[in-house]
């Protein structure tokens, strides 16, 4: 973590600094991996600050510092630009130089990340932010990027598979027990063993 005057002074923004700085950062630092970016995009009565392939399509609110309120403030934004389309909704921006408010903001973003399609970047906190940091270019290659497997204890999300995937479950119980019960091969005649007869012959 670095402090948000340290972040600025390092990425250029000068003393007066405002928030559209941190938005064409952020929207320079995604053109940079090799992602499309549009900076004050009209959605649905609103102006989206970024919408991005990044993440498989994003919408993001860049907010200066996210504390409590601005977090709460952003994600009601993006609720509404997120209307008819399955955009990620993404909030960025510095968490809060104030330490008294810190822990609610941490604690805010991680109640809003249980839903799947909210995700909040405090961008101080995330070294592919950070100025300077080495950024990991995608040309062409998102899809390449594979997606995290649940751990095999994760029983809530084998269950949801299955149940949105029946077709896929009754291929792998076939696997298993093909690979429990090989199938018998069927012998020929010509593959049996002479029988006692014949070699009395």
């Amino acid at each position: 973590m670095i402090l948000p005057s340290k972040f600025c002074e390092l990425a250029g923004f000068g003393d007066r600094w405002q928030e559209k700085d941190l938005q064409n950062y952020i929207g320079d630092r995604l053109h940079q991996r090799g992602f499309s970016v549009q900076l004050e995009v009209k959605a649905n009565g609103g102006r989206a600050d970024i919408v991005t392939n990044w993440l498989g399509g994003a919408v993001v609110e860049v907010k200066k510092y996210l504390d409590r309120d601005t977090i709460y403030q952003a994600s009601g934004q993006l609720g509404l630009y997120g209307l008819n389309n399955k955009h990620k909704l993404v909030v960025m921006g510095f968490l809060t130089p104030d330490a008294n408010a810190q822990p609610s903001a941490l604690k805010t973003a991680s109640m809003l990340e249980q839903n799947p399609r909210i995700k909040v970047v405090f961008v101080n906190l995330e070294q592919e932010w950070l100025p300077g940091a080495k950024i990991s270019q995608v040309w062409g290659l998102q899809w390449l990027k594979l997606p995290q497997l649940p751990k095999i204890d994760n029983w809530q999300w084998w269950l949801n598979l299955a149940a949105s995937n029946p077709l896929i479950v009754a291929m792998l119980g076939l696997v298993l027990l093909t690979s429990l019960f090989p199938p018998q091969q069927i012998s020929t005649p010509s593959d049996r063993p002479p029988q006692p007869q014949q070699l009395a012959q």
